[in-house]
């Protein structure tokens, strides 16, 4: 099946192999960042109308060659994921923005895949998620990272997703509303940028930092956002979403107060600063 609208994706196997080969920038837009253009609150960033409105303007821009813009890559073969995941596109994500998506159709731009770094829970076969992860793992193969997630997101906090990486910094950020510390994380992050690979695990506020500093920076920064989920999922062969007791878990959006951070001394020495 695919949607009645006019909006070309390109898969997730040719968003990876742009990044890998030119070195691009990317945002990604999902069903929470549309929820705050149409002026919704989402678990963990307030409706802010400055933000909705920046969004709002990277998502109509589209992709340019130092910034790729992601949108979900449901709008053809569909059936390529769970009953769960249609439903919600079918049933939420398209009657909800049908508005915005129209906005969205006019502008003829070409959008990479926001799905990317979600390649694995959704998916009816997860057979070629192992060589997937395998692929998207040399976007930092002997490359010095700078990861900029949330309290609770330790992303590669007790596996192994970033051991092939030359070396880790991390800025630590508030889990919720981190739009209103956002001068202050960019501050942070050039302080720090180096010649690094930078990561972001931030929710709408990465997008809008990957924007501000695309300009300013010659660094390449990737919103990745749940990668980590992803990565854990598949490691344990889950089938549903499985909540990870450690760490924030994708979709487990209000687990803040459930998470028991435990004690990992390398992590720990990875934080260079910690934003409240």
């Amino acid at each position: 099946m695919n949607s009645d609208y006019n909006i070309k994706v390109l898969d997730k196997e040719t968003t990876l192999q742009i990044l890998l080969r030119d070195h691009s920038s990317l945002i990604r837009f999902g069903d929470g960042e549309l929820d705050l253009i149409r002026g919704e609150s989402i678990p963990y960033q307030d409706y802010q109308p400055e933000l909705a409105g920046a969004l709002k303007e990277l998502l109509l821009e589209g992709s340019n060659r130092r910034l790729l813009v992601g949108l979900s890559d449901v709008f053809e073969k569909i059936d390529r994921y769970n009953g769960y995941c249609q439903n919600f596109y079918q049933n939420s994500f398209f009657k909800n923005n049908k508005e915005l998506l129209r906005e969205v159709e006019l502008q003829y731009n070409v959008y990479v895949s926001t799905f990317f770094s979600r390649p694995y829970i959704d998916l009816v076969d997860k057979s070629h998620a192992q060589e997937y992860f395998a692929k998207l793992r040399e976007l930092w193969q002997d490359r010095d990272l700078l990861i900029v997630e949330g309290k609770y997101s330790r992303s590669g906090e007790g596996n192994d997703l970033f051991v092939n990486a030359k070396s880790i910094k991390r800025i630590i950020c508030p889990p919720n509303n981190a739009y209103s510390r956002k001068k202050v994380i960019e501050t942070e992050i050039i302080k720090n940028a180096d010649n690094r690979l930078i990561l972001l695990m931030l929710g709408p506020t990465a997008k809008v930092i990957v924007a501000d500093l695309v300009a300013q920076l010659t660094n390449q920064m990737i919103d990745i956002g749940h990668i980590d989920s992803e990565y854990e999922w598949m490691k344990m062969g889950a089938t549903s979403k499985v909540k990870i007791p450690h760490k924030h878990t994708a979709e487990f959006n209000f687990d803040d107060k459930q998470v028991k951070l435990e004690k990992d001394s390398d992590f720990d020495n990875q934080i260079i600063s910690t934003i409240e």
